[in-house]
């Protein structure tokens, strides 16, 4: 009987470790491996997703609450990207509905509301549409732009925006101060 005992005993003890060997090595799954895996599928339907990550010392945040995905493209409903800047200050975007092509490595955001804040100020940005561009890593505006704080407005029908916060007036714009000269 202890015989038998101790046989079980070794087979549970066997089979035990198997399993935390397997359930470790599934835990140490590959990113970039599970993303390109996901990437394949035929269509996938993910709702309340929450990224993060750090690119170039900033740190990203993106909730995206739902978002479908059939073969390259993506398209979501409702994007909110935090972006903390590593020399300090924040970038919030607000998106109502948006595609991105994985191919292509493009995005179309529509409905765009949002601050950027540095040490010094803070904006307010309005959009119908923004356009991003893996590859140039530049914000396209292609339907217009609207900054404004509490002392001047901004509007512009078309601009572009870099990684630094850099803006570009593509094809002029006019500026409204709203705060009376002192």
């Amino acid at each position: 009987m202890k015989r038998r005992n101790r046989v079980i005993l070794g087979i549970l003890f066997v089979g035990f470790f198997v399993l935390v060997r397997y359930a470790m090595r599934d835990m140490r799954l590959d990113v970039n491996l599970l993303r390109e895996g996901l990437m394949r599928m035929p269509g996938l339907v993910m709702e309340n997703l929450q990224m993060e990550r750090e690119v170039s010392g900033d740190l990203w945040r993106v909730h995206v609450p739902y978002l479908d995905r059939e073969k390259d493209l993506v398209t979501i409903r409702s994007l909110d990207v935090r972006r903390q800047l590593r020399e300090g200050g924040e970038w919030y975007f607000f998106g109502a509905e948006g595609v991105y092509s994985h191919d292509e490595g493009r995005a179309i955001v529509r409905g765009v509301l949002g601050t950027l804040e540095t040490r010094e100020r803070m904006w307010n940005l309005e959009g119908p549409e923004l356009h991003w561009d893996n590859q140039s890593r530049e914000f396209t505006f292609p339907a217009g732009l609207t900054l404004y704080d509490s002392e001047f407005s901004l509007v512009t029908p078309k601009a572009s925006m870099d990684e630094a916060g850099v803006v570009l007036l593509e094809k002029g714009g006019s500026i409204q101060w709203t705060r009376p000269l002192e």
